[in-house]
């Protein structure tokens, strides 16, 4: 469960879907063959987050169904400019639960909610291959939420 802190934290922004859009709320499918089609949806995902970074901003990401594709693909910031893209990503394990406030490209408010600050994460690279990775902190925070948004939901629910 989450609450809002603040309403209207941000605007809206062009090429974002917005709650109450169902496409939010659906399960995305798996990856099976990553081809040119998944290679133009993460560069959709990272022009997404190249138009909203700026150096001040430690952590963002977005995933493929705030931009309308209902596949298992998100991209993260990995440092100013910086980004990676995941395919399939799933967590594999997660600890030290804590209150978390964070928002959303895809909802006006800054919510207040418990989430994993140590996550372990298996996903594709772009060139194929498995990987596992494991994130601490804000990371950890911010790619929960976008793996969250995978499997249809928010940070509102």
């Amino acid at each position: 469960m989450a609450i809002q802190i603040i309403p209207n934290f941000r605007n809206p922004r062009k090429g974002i879907l917005q709650e109450p859009d169902e496409r939010l709320r659906k399960v995305s499918a798996r990856v099976g063959i990553i081809d040119e089609t998944i290679l133009q949806v993460g560069d959709r995902l990272v022009g997404m987050l190249r138009g909203l970074d700026r150096p001040y901003i430690s952590w963002l990401g977005m995933a493929a169904p705030q931009i309308g594709v209902n596949l298992r693909i998100v991209a993260i910031k990995r440092g100013f400019r910086k980004y990676q893209i995941m395919v399939n990503p799933e967590v594999l394990g997660q600890k030290w639960s804590l209150p978390a406030v964070s928002g959303c490209y895809s909802l006006p408010g800054l919510y207040l909610f418990i989430c994993p600050y140590w996550l372990k994460v298996g996903y594709l690279d772009v060139g194929g291959g498995q990987r596992t990775e494991v994130f601490r902190g804000g990371m950890a925070v911010l790619l929960k939420q976008e793996i969250d948004h995978l499997n249809g939901r928010l940070i509102s629910d």
